[in-house]
């Protein structure tokens, strides 16, 4: 992969764009851990040990 050679001002607007993109996606997987963390539990019936 070839990298551009960009300003500082064109890195910081990249950056900028790609920090909403990634702090949407770290909404959503928290989104999806706490429905994972509300489904219904089951109960465990056979005595394990550990």
């Amino acid at each position: 992969m070839q990298h551009r050679i960009v300003s500082q001002d064109e890195w910081l607007t990249l950056r900028k764009q790609l920090l909403v993109k990634e702090k949407k996606l770290t909404r959503l997987r928290d989104q999806l851990a706490a429905e994972r963390r509300a489904l219904p539990w089951v109960k465990v019936e056979k005595p394990y040990l550990f």
